[in-house]
């Protein structure tokens, strides 16, 4: 990943803030004071914080990188599904299975905080703030967002891009020039199209003055006023 590293964030800028907060209280007044509230993790690019099919155990927020979440197909193929800048929760979709749903892989050197959730008795004051924590946490990752491998190449592209600058800027970071972090094959992956289509597109842009390209660094310039409107 060529760049600076993204990130860190705040503890205040990421989603995982109060679930985090609430389970250390309630580690405190249950007794439980010796077990960590959260754990910072660091993953090395191109290692998984977990995988498809392993049970269950934790929530991760991310601090400070960026990171890909996978899934095989039955041939063996590496299907990207997206991917995740700091400030963003990893792993909650799985507490319904049990097991995690899908492979995590670092894109760049993370930081992450590991939130296990521990069996909670039922005389804490503290477990109904925390359930209703969870549930707010689990209607933000509910909320749909457009999909980037729908409508014409140009515009899965420009919509890719515009997102992953929003969601940084949101967070505090640098949202105008950034690292993608994904490879033109993973990012032709993601947009279901092909490399040569992803790389042209992305030349073309730059041509434009949309953007600016430096391997895989991009810079922002006049990308939304470039995006087609029908």
């Amino acid at each position: 990943m060529d760049g600076q590293a993204v990130g860190p964030i705040a503890c205040g800028s990421c989603d995982l803030n109060e679930v985090c907060r609430l389970c250390g209280l309630i580690a405190f007044e249950t007794g439980a004071a010796r077990q960590s509230s959260g754990a910072l993790r660091t993953i090395e690019p191109g290692a998984s914080l977990f995988r498809a099919g392993t049970p269950v155990h934790s929530i991760y927020a991310i601090r400070q990188g960026m990171v890909k979440t996978v899934r095989v197909t039955e041939e063996g193929d590496e299907a990207v599904l997206a991917i995740h800048t700091p400030g963003e929760v990893l792993g909650l979709e799985s507490f319904g299975s049990g097991t995690y749903a899908c492979d995590t892989i670092a894109l760049s050197r993370v930081v992450c905080c590991e939130l296990p959730l521990p069996m909670l008795g039922e005389h804490s004051a503290r477990v109904r703030q925390l359930g209703s924590a969870l549930l707010r946490l689990l209607s933000r990752a509910a909320v749909p967002r457009d999909h980037p491998a729908r409508g014409p190449v140009r515009q899965r592209v420009t919509t890719f891009l515009l997102d992953l600058a929003q969601r940084l800027s949101q967070r505090g970071l640098d949202g105008h020039r950034f690292s993608l972090g994904l490879s033109r094959q993973e990012l032709a992956n993601l947009l279901d199209t092909r490399v040569e289509t992803v790389s042209r597109l992305m030349q073309r842009l730059h041509r434009e003055r949309a953007i600016h390209v430096e391997g895989n660094l991009v810079t922002v310039l006049a990308l939304a006023s470039s995006t087609p409107t029908h």
